[in-house]
């Protein structure tokens, strides 16, 4: 029954949705690709500055992603007036939420996918050195998995409120917060969810803590959330 739940909401899916994983692959590449080219391929750090460079804009790029997925996944239902004749199916009613989710996580992993071969072409092209691997392939994955608390957040906000004004502004103000969040040396702003995406990067000393966090705090966030989506009264 959860499958099935899974392939419904995959069906239900806008094609923007569909969609984003390219979109926000191809914005941070070419934000990525085009910083570097301009401003840092020359320094001391030649090709591999390029990770810094990414480094700078992955927060940003995946967590506005996460807002825009959540809320329009969550207001095609407000919509459409059809919480109650979802809710109305024979599985838990937090599965509905956690479907939902699963799917965002879902979207993310393939902008993951399409920002590693993004990256890898652009790597071919400018540099005859092997292709570093490990940090290829870990500094998005590590940012993708960082983000679970905030798409727990975002998701439930999005639930919560019909109007999608004020979800989207948070998560807004959050994707643009990411970018200086991590860099401040106060533990109290350092926890702040919207810190985790930059804080869980391979090229930050102790970076393996706050990915630990991050799913920590996502993993309850997400059963938070659906406990409270299974009790909410839907009109």
């Amino acid at each position: 029954m959860i499958l099935e739940l899974m392939r419904a909401e995959g069906l239900k899916l806008k094609r923007l949705c569909r969609w984003m994983p390219l979109i926000q692959g191809i914005i941070l590449i070419s934000m990525t690709a085009l910083e570097w080219h301009l401003y840092f391929r020359q320094g001391p750090g030649g090709i591999y500055a390029g990770f810094a460079v990414m480094y700078m804009f992955l927060s940003f790029i995946f967590l506005l992603g996460i807002t825009l997925l959540a809320s329009i996944m969550a207001g095609t239902e407000h919509e459409t007036k059809a919480w109650k004749q979802l809710l109305a199916m024979p599985v838990p009613k937090g599965s509905v939420f956690l479907a939902k989710l699963a799917w965002i996580f879902i979207l993310q992993l393939c902008a993951v996918i399409i920002t590693i071969t993004g990256m890898c072409m652009i790597w071919v092209l400018y540099s005859d050195e092997p292709i570093p691997w490990g940090i290829m392939i870990l500094q998005p994955l590590f940012a993708c998995l960082a983000t679970l608390p905030m798409m727990a957040i975002q998701l439930w906000l999005s639930t919560v409120f019909s109007n999608q004004a004020l979800p989207l502004a948070i998560g807004i103000f959050g994707s643009i917060s990411s970018l200086f969040l991590a860099r401040s040396h106060s533990f109290v702003i350092q926890v702040l969810p919207w810190s985790y995406p930059s804080l869980s990067s391979p090229l930050i000393p102790g970076h393996m803590q706050w990915i630990g966090i991050a799913l920590g705090i996502g993993g309850m966030l997400s059963v938070l959330g659906a406990l409270l989506f299974a009790r909410r009264e839907f009109e």
